[in-house]
Parts: structure tokens; C-alpha cells; sequence
């Protein structure tokens, strides 16, 4: 019997369901500008080339800010203001000057060509009353076992941390 076939099948609907989604989208203030970031984060099981597009909802029509799912593209508005961080599981918009012009619907699309898996898009309001600043890094937001971390406090103590 020829099992060849089922295996085909059984590998393509695995990596259609598994291959590209996006996680989370979340927005806050960083540094003195204030500098709006928005994070997209997403996971992908491929070493394809990533393609994203960021865009700016305020009224009827979204404003797209920057894009590379349609050609490589910046917004004359944004052009000197916005700028694109990418690393794996991670792309980031941060947004110059952030100001009250800046408020509203924020779209992120994600496309990785030649996946079994379309575009992923989600979106997160921004306004004024939601927007926090970003976290620092911190010890407890790393996944460190307490153990671990009970083992170095003599050495931070030792180095003058406490």
C-alpha cells in the first residue's frame, strides 16, 4: 500500500495550521519624544523572508504608514518619523514625536512568501487613556525558574545590587 500520499497531505495541513500566526499586538510610550512602539509578534515555523505592513486607521480610509507586502513603501507623513525593528517572532513600528495626530486604529498585516498560510492581520486602538509606557526588562517577566534565581542572590548581593 502506498503511504506516501496521506504522509503528503497529513505534513501540508500540519504546516498550514502551525506555520505563520500572529500572537499579540500590544502599544505603548517609550523614552523622552514620546516614541510610540507597536509590537507584532508572531510565530512562524519557516525561514522564509517575512513581509509586514503597518497601517493607520483615524476616519474612513487607512493610511498605511509603512509596507513591504506592497513594494517597499513609507508614508510621506511618517517617512522621517517611523522606522521598523525586525527580529524573529518580532516586528516593531516606532513612531517619532508621538502626538494626539497619531491616535487611532493601528493595523498589523504579516506575509511570509511561499507559506501555505495567508495573511495575518490584526489591529489594536490607541488612545490616549489606554497608552502605558513600556515595560523595562525584568528580572520576573524573564521564564526563569525561582530556584535558579535563588541560586545567584548571594552574587548579587555580593556585586552590590541589594
Amino acid at each position: 500500500m502506498n503511504y506516501l500520499l496521506p504522509m503528503v497531505t497529513i505534513a501540508a495541513v500540519l504546516q498550514a495550521c502551525c506555520a505563520q500566526k500572529i500572537t499579540r499586538f500590544t502599544a505603548c510610550l517609550m523614552g523622552r519624544g514620546p516614541t510610540l512602539r507597536l509590537d507584532c509578534r508572531y510565530t512562524n515555523i519557516t525561514n522564509n523572508q517575512l513581509r509586514y505592513d503597518f497601517k493607520l486607521r483615524r476616519r474612513k480610509e487607512p493610511e498605511t504608514i509603512v509596507s513591504t507586502i506592497n513594494l517597499n513603501y513609507f508614508t510621506d507623513k511618517y517617512h522621517n518619523r517611523a522606522s521598523v525593528y525586525m527580529e524573529r517572532g518580532l516586528v516593531q513600528l516606532h513612531i517619532q514625536r508621538y502626538n494626539s495626530s497619531d491616535l487611532g486604529q493601528y493595523t498589523c498585516t504579516l506575509h511570509i512568501p511561499e507559506d501555505l498560510t495567508i495573511n495575518q492581520t490584526v489591529t489594536i486602538n490607541v488612545s490616549k487613556e489606554k497608552l502605558e509606557r513600556c515595560a523595562g526588562v525584568s528580572i520576573l517577566a524573564l521564564n526563569t525558574s525561582w530556584p535558579l534565581l535563588l541560586l545567584f542572590l548571594p552574587l548579587l548581593q555580593a556585586g552590590g545590587f541589594f
